[in-house]
């Protein structure tokens, strides 16, 4: 059933599309963060340790403080870690609004050095760009063009452009 254009608010439900297409991005992006694809692993507690925001991310949690890492960091003192654990520790339980700074980071201490690696670089040139392409999308939709009553609420004051006065709508390519 077609929306009844006195209640529609087209800039609204535009915004929340766009709220909708970003907050799948966020998800997204920190999905694949927190994978061995696009982080670097040794064991696992980097990975496990990104979090999203509305304010900066601050690395300060050492992986000798949380299990079962501290035992695999310990293991990993004598020789490498055959079994890293990747498990989120910061999932998303809210919904972020684009009209607010998202921050995505890591609150491992040593997060500046595991950068050294290549792995984030190559998800913030690759992977990241095409989950923004893939999921901001612009959305095919109606727009509305229509002449407002004038003041003494006799006629209108005409239409928009070269169209005469009244409601019309084309699809927005």
């Amino acid at each position: 059933m077609a929306k009844d254009f006195l209640k529609s608010d087209p800039i609204g439900d535009m915004e929340a599309l766009i709220n909708s297409d970003f907050n799948t991005v966020i998800r997204k992006a920190h999905a694949s963060l927190s994978t061995k694809t696009y982080s670097p692993v040794y064991t696992g507690f980097f990975a496990s340790s990104w979090k999203v925001a509305n304010s900066p991310i601050q690395a300060t949690q050492k992986v000798e403080n949380f299990k079962p890492w501290a035992d695999i960091a310990k293991e990993g003192k004598k020789i490498k870690p055959t079994n890293p654990k990747v498990q989120k520790r910061f999932p998303i339980k809210r919904v972020f609004d684009i009209k607010k700074s998202v921050y995505i980071g890591n609150r491992a201490k040593y997060a500046k050095y595991a950068l050294e690696g290549g792995k984030i670089q190559y998800f913030v040139q690759g992977r990241l760009a095409k989950i923004i392409r893939d999921n901001m999308k612009e959305k095919k939709g109606k727009l509305f063009l229509l002449g407002a009553p004038n003041v003494d609420g006799k006629g209108t004051t005409g239409g928009f452009g070269n169209l005469a006065p009244g409601i019309g709508y084309s699809d927005v390519l």
